[in-house]
């Protein structure tokens, strides 16, 4: 047995409606699924994103990995660095980009001494990103 790759990467949020739109409208990501806001046994019912369920998923079809936004009922939200390291093959544009979208960024987009670009910013909850090129 071997592990293949990864299913999904959970981001926790605040609120999840605020944070499907934030990652869909400022990322780009789609909404790959939203269950439904009640327990339903028929994993065909999805929620919507004004009606959202506790499982979100955000991303590219599968195989790809999607993110997971994991809003934790009665819980504070610790923000910080995630580990995640999104792609881009145009940094600059989507670092100016999402800039006039009001993304903080902790800092502009550097080249690195191995020779990619490389970037960091925030979601509306303070969960730390990387943005690579």
């Amino acid at each position: 047995m071997t592990i293949t790759g990864m299913d999904t990467v959970a981001v926790v949020v605040s609120d999840r409606k605020r944070a499907i739109a934030w990652y869909r409208d400022v990322l780009g990501l789609r909404v790959a699924y939203i269950g439904p806001s009640e327990a339903n046994k028929d994993h065909a019912v999805q929620g919507s994103p004004s009606d959202a369920g506790h499982w979100v998923e955000m991303g590219v079809p599968r195989p790809m990995t999607r993110i997971h936004l994991c809003e934790l009922e009665d819980q504070h939200t610790e923000p910080g660095p995630s580990g995640i390291t999104f792609l881009s093959d145009d940094i600059m544009g989507d670092y100016l980009r999402m800039k006039a979208k009001g993304v903080r960024f902790l800092n502009a987009p550097q080249k690195m001494e191995w020779g990619e670009w490389l970037c960091q910013f925030t979601d509306p909850d303070g969960n730390e990103f990387d943005l690579k090129q």
